[in-house]
């Protein structure tokens, strides 16, 4: 969208056919994700690509370009040099929710399972919880699971790798 001008020295978000514009993170938010990209990034670097707060493009009906907070992609990373991952490139996508809590657990997350995104987490500010969503199948995950802080848990395209996030 900013590469058509269509939005300039904004980010923002094609959901559903609606656009978002991105606001200012606050703190809290924004610590999370640096946190969690440098831990994302020591413990899958040699298996994936991490990327923060880049275009995700959902071509499943109707078509969404989202800005995940945090993306486990394949590699190798070059083959994103010239093209944005889209959804057979993500391994994992990552929520930091807090004012988008509501918008991230619907519609997003139906957007992401419509496309066939096997994993998606929410780390939910409001409540210190990771959700897990596996298993895609239409507009829902089969599979949830909620994690408090201090829990480990693995991608799982990696089981043996554990995350424990705080």
């Amino acid at each position: 969208m900013s590469d058509l001008g269509l939005i300039s020295e904004q980010h923002a978000e094609l959901l559903n056919g609606e656009i978002y514009v991105k606001g200012m993170q606050g703190g809290r938010h924004a610590y999370t994700i640096v946190t969690l990209n440098e831990k994302m990034i020591a413990l899958y670097q040699a298996r994936a690509s991490v990327a923060a707060q880049v275009p995700l493009i959902l071509l499943a009906p109707p078509p969404d370009f989202v800005e995940p907070d945090i993306m486990l992609r394949n590699l190798p990373s070059s083959q994103y040099a010239n093209r944005n991952a889209n959804s057979e490139d993500s391994i994992l996508v990552i929520e930091v929710s807090d004012s988008t809590l509501e918008r991230d657990q619907t519609d997003k997350l139906k957007a992401y399972a419509r496309n066939g995104i096997p994993e998606y987490w929410i780390l939910n500010l409001h409540s210190n919880q990771l959700e897990v969503y596996r298993e895609p199948s239409g507009e829902e995950y089969l599979f949830i699971r909620k994690y408090k802080a201090g829990q480990a848990v693995a991608a799982l395209e990696f089981p043996d790798l554990l995350l424990e996030w705080w």
